[in-house]
């Protein structure tokens, strides 16, 4: 007498089809997991991008906006300031330190990065725990000679992972006068304003960046004052 086979999968077979599902599904999986990454990593990238826009944008909005203020104790006579991209007699010198790895000079806070108003401004690479990092420091403006103690300043930092910087001025009335401009590594002009900057940022772990900055030193008003007179750079005091 000849018997039935029961029917249904035999242990063998409902091995190796285990087997695959889970093939299957470790490639899934590592699939997904790279597709995750790969976003997460262009999110990162994005996010890098913005934050590079943010400083420039900030460098530019307190660099750009320059007051050309004579030293204290010098005549602020609106005639005898320099003009940047122009050439004539030079006027008393000005508050600006233009060295190849920083920049000191007066200019205006946004009243969207905080108070607002006049302040010294201070630009350079600094330290930042085990990296370093792209440091604006501004004190609000008084009337003194020089620049404050940057050592105990209000900092802002602008762009970690920054290796190094390296600036050079445009001087609009070069020496030459065959030549429309020259490019310095130092400032040594104490009477008129470079009519740009260059800086070159080297970082630690991503592509260098250049900005290029132009400067445009903020009108000269007048208001009255207890004295009488006062000159005003760039609004009120």
């Amino acid at each position: 007498m000849r018997t039935q086979r029961a029917g249904g999968f035999t242990l063998l077979e409902m091995l190796v089809v285990m087997v695959l599902l889970s093939i299957i599904m470790i490639a899934l999986v590592s699939a997904m997991r790279t597709a995750g990454q790969s976003s997460e990593r262009v999110d990162a990238n994005f996010a890098m991008q913005d934050d590079d826009r943010l400083a420039e944008r900030f460098v530019r909005d307190t660099l750009g906006r320059i007051s050309a203020r004579p030293l204290t104790g010098m005549n602020l006579d609106s005639t005898q300031l320099p003009k940047v991209g122009s050439i004539g007699p030079g006027g008393p010198p000005l508050q600006f330190q233009g060295a190849s790895t920083q920049v000191s000079w007066i200019g205006v806070l946004p009243a969207r990065y905080g108070a607002g108003g006049r302040c010294f401004f201070h630009l350079g690479v600094e330290s930042a725990g085990n990296s370093s990092a792209l440091v604006l420091r501004y004190v609000p403006w008084e009337d003194q000679p020089g620049f404050p103690d940057w050592g105990s300043a209000a900092s802002q930092v602008l762009m970690l992972g920054v290796a190094g910087i390296s600036l050079q001025y445009e001087n609009s009335r070069p020496s030459n006068m065959d030549a429309s401009n020259e490019w310095e590594a130092e400032w040594s002009h104490p009477d008129f304003l470079p009519a740009r900057v260059v800086i070159d940022l080297q970082r630690e772990a991503r592509a260098p960046l250049q900005w290029v900055v132009p400067l445009w030193p903020l009108p000269v008003s007048r208001r009255n004052g207890a004295d009488g007179d006062d000159e005003v750079i760039g609004g009120s005091q």
